[in-house]
C-alpha cells in the first residue's frame, strides 16, 4: 500500500498531491502518510538535485520579462533660475515618508542579478515613485541554487490584514465552520492574498477571526495578530503577545522562525513543535509560505520552493524579518495571488511567483482552509 501511495503520489505530482494525501490519510492514517511523504520529498530533492547539476534552472522566481528595476537614490534637489532670484515658488504639501525597504543581508557570495534588490516591477499600484509595495527574492541554501523565495513587502500605513477561517479547516472538526471567501465590499481595494496555516488537526495551533475561536489560542506558539485599528503584531503567545479586547483576528502555527531579529534555533527541532505527527516535517524539502514583520513593522509575505524550516528562516531574516512565522507547505497549498484593478470595475489576479502551481484566482471562490489577504487602507498613511 506504502508503495502504491509512492507511485501514485509522484506520478500526479504537484497539482494533485492533496488530493492523493488526503487518500492516503482516509486508507493508512496521518502518522503512516507523513512516512510516505518524508520518503517522497528526499527522492524529490535527490531528483531536484540532479536535474539542476546536468540541465540548470531558473535564477528569478519573477517574470523575467519585467524590468527589475527600483531607483532607491535621492538626487539633490535642482534650482532653477527662478528659485536663484527668489521668486515666489509654489510649495507642495508635504508627503508621508516613502516606504521603509529593509536593508537586504547576502547568504552567498556570488549573488544573481536582481537577488536581495527591491523593485516595484509587477506590482499593483506600486511604482519607483509610489512603492505601496516592493518584493526581492532570495537564495538561502548554497547547496540548492534553485531554491528561490519570494518576499512581498506592504507598507503597514497603507494596508489592513485580513484573516479569516475556511469552510473545513482550522475549526471544521470541532463544528466551527468559517465563511471561506473575500466579502464584495473587500474586493475593490484587494491587493494580495495568501494561504493560511496548517490544518486544524495538524498541531492543534489557535485561531480566532470572524468573531469565531476556531481553536483555542496556545502558548509558546508563533502568532500573527491583528487590532481593531489595523495594527500587525507578531511574536510569540504568551511571552510577546496575549488576548485583548482590541484584537479582531489571530493566527497561530508552530515556532517562530525569526524571533527578535535572528533566525531562531527552534528551527531544528523536532516535530512536537511543527506538527502532531513524529515525522520531522521540519525537515522536508518542499514548497513553503510564511509572514514577518520587519523592525519598521511592515508586513512580509514570502514563499519558494525546495525549503526546509530552517532555509526559509534564513531567508526571511535576510530580507529584514525580525519577526517570522510559517503558514502552509507543500506545492498544492502554497499560493500568493496579486490583484490589478480593470477598467471595468473587475481585478485580475496574477501569480506573485510564475512556479506557483495553482490558478491565481482560488481566493476568489469558496475556501476550505483560512487564508489571509491585504486591502488598501490609507487611513493611516499621514506626513
Amino acid at each position: 500500500m506504502l508503495t502504491v501511495v509512492v507511485g501514485s503520489t509522484y506520478t500526479l505530482k504537484d497539482r494533485y498531491s492533496d488530493r492523493v494525501a488526503e487518500l492516503s490519510r482516509d486508507i493508512i492514517g496521518d502518522e503512516n502518510t507523513a512516512r510516505v511523504e518524508s520518503w517522497y520529498f528526499s527522492v524529490h530533492d535527490r531528483a531536484d538535485k540532479l536535474k539542476y547539476r546536468i540541465l540548470g534552472g531558473s535564477t528569478t522566481p519573477f517574470d523575467e520579462g519585467e524590468k527589475e528595476a527600483l531607483d532607491l537614490q535621492v538626487d539633490a534637489p535642482s534650482v532653477d533660475a527662478a528659485q536663484a532670484y527668489d521668486a515666489p515658488v509654489y510649495v507642495q504639501p508635504p508627503k508621508p515618508a516613502p516606504l521603509a525597504l529593509p536593508e537586504t543581508k547576502p547568504l552567498r557570495e556570488s549573488l544573481e542579478q536582481g537577488e536581495g534588490v527591491w523593485t516595484t516591477a509587477g506590482l499593483p499600484r506600486s511604482s519607483p515613485d509610489d512603492v505601496l509595495m516592493a518584493k526581492t527574492f532570495i537564495r538561502p541554501d548554497t547547496s540548492r541554487p534553485y531554491a528561490l523565495v519570494g518576499v512581498l513587502l506592504l507598507d503597514k500605513r497603507r494596508i489592513r490584514l485580513h484573516i479569516t477561517g475556511g469552510t473545513e479547516d482550522p475549526g471544521g472538526d470541532r463544528g466551527v465552520k468559517g465563511p471561506g471567501v473575500i466579502p464584495a465590499l473587500d474586493r475593490t481595494d484587494l491587493l494580495a492574498a495568501w494561504n493560511g496555516g496548517f490544518r486544524g488537526p495538524h498541531g492543534g495551533f489557535g485561531m480566532y477571526a470572524d468573531g469565531k475561536l476556531y481553536r483555542p489560542l496556545r502558548n509558546g506558539f508563533a502568532s500573527v495578530a491583528v487590532m481593531i485599528d489595523g495594527t500587525i503584531r507578531m511574536g510569540e503567545w504568551g511571552r510577546d503577545l496575549t488576548w485583548s479586547d482590541d484584537i479582531v483576528a489571530v493566527r497561530q502555527n508552530a515556532a517562530l522562525l525569526v524571533d527578535n531579529c535572528e533566525v531562531s534555533k527552534r528551527t531544528s527541532e523536532g516535530n512536537n513543535t511543527w506538527g502532531y505527527v513524529q515525522v520531522n516535517s521540519a525537515e522536508f524539502i518542499t514548497w513553503r509560505s510564511a509572514i514577518g514583520l520587519t523592525k519598521n513593522g511592515d508586513l512580509l509575505v514570502a514563499a519558494g520552493n525546495s525549503l526546509s524550516a530552517e532555509s526559509l528562516a534564513r531567508a526571511l531574516w535576510a530580507a529584514g524579518a525580525c519577526y517570522a512565522m510559517q503558514l502552509d507547505i507543500n506545492t498544492p497549498y502554497v499560493l500568493a495571488s496579486l490583484y490589478f484593478p480593470q477598467q471595468d470595475g473587475s481585478m485580475k489576479a496574477v501569480k506573485f511567483m510564475d512556479s506557483m502551481v495553482d490558478g491565481p484566482g482560488r481566493f476568489f471562490t469558496t475556501q476550505a482552509h483560512d487564508f489571509m489577504y491585504a486591502t488598501l487602507d490609507e487611513t493611516k498613511y499621514r506626513p
